[in-house]
């Protein structure tokens, strides 16, 4: 008769030390997961009560205007940084609300962002068209974009008016020239003149926009996209998921940059369709 061999003590002592540490990992996670709750229930509360400021923003002698998409001309004559780039990534590709590409698509992609993540910036810019061009524009792939505005009240306000671009579904280029022009975080740079410079590049009518962003109905998609990235257990951004039409979603482990790691995901999901 054979007898399981018992561990020794250092055997044991390291299993113990490895479940510690992925129990320590986990609530980690978990407590970012609730203070990013927090500070979007806090923020909320504040935005509701803000008294909107027009500030004027300076224009080309801001440096933070001067980024652009990596060998795409900045600027056109009259245009803001990106108005140019995201009308011609997005011409004739369907939009509504959230969602970008044909509702029959076989894959489906979640984007969970921040409009003043600066990581979700380059995935923005240097990532997102190549996917747009070679997935979206062909019918392979719906996009939805998920704005979780946890990083401070700059983020709720560019939310809420983001939202109102999606109900003239005009949200892809919200985003897009948005973050083409995206400011040092939470410094107070989502101005109404700044948003309007933003809806006006996007082909947004900013009176509309306006009176949407400042109606409860403004907040939302943020709780929206908040409460299925609890569900998905998303503690960073972005976060990129992606699945089948209908089916369950996989995250994609990638950097903002990898387009070779997203390219691979979504034809692991084509191959499954």
């Amino acid at each position: 008769m054979s007898t399981e061999r018992e561990p020794t003590k250092k055997e044991r002592r390291d299993a113990a030390r490895a479940a510690r540490i992925e129990a320590e990992q986990a609530d980690a996670a978990a407590a970012l997961r609730r203070r990013r709750l927090r500070t979007l229930l806090a923020v909320l509360g504040a935005a509701a009560v803000l008294v909107v400021v027009a500030i004027i923003v300076s224009g080309s002698s801001d440096s933070n205007s001067a980024k652009s998409r990596p060998g795409v001309a900045q600027k056109s004559a009259g245009a803001i940084p990106g108005q140019k780039e995201s009308a011609e990534m997005l011409a004739g590709i369907p939009q509504s609300g959230i969602h970008l590409g044909s509702p029959s698509a076989p894959v489906r992609l979640v984007e969970f962002a921040d409009l003043q993540c600066p990581f979700c910036r380059e995935y923005t810019l240097q990532t997102l068209p190549q996917l747009v061009q070679d997935y979206v524009r062909s019918g392979k792939v719906r996009m939805e974009f998920r704005d979780l505005a946890f990083l401070g009240k700059d983020s709720v306000t560019a939310g809420r008016q983001a939202a109102a671009a999606a109900e003239q579904n005009k949200l892809w280029n919200f985003v897009d020239v948005f973050y083409f022009n995206q400011g040092e975080e939470n410094s107070g740079y989502v101005t109404p003149s700044f948003l309007h410079s933003i809806d006006k590049a996007a082909g947004v009518d900013s009176a509309t926009a306006d009176a949407f962003a400042a109606s409860a109905a403004s907040l939302t998609p943020i709780k929206q996209a908040n409460a299925l990235g609890d569900q998905l257990k998303v503690s960073s951004t972005p976060t990129v998921f992606v699945g089948k039409r209908g089916g369950a979603l996989q995250q994609v482990e990638a950097g903002p940059t990898d387009v070779s790691a997203y390219k691979q995901a979504i034809d692991g999901v084509l191959g499954q369709a």
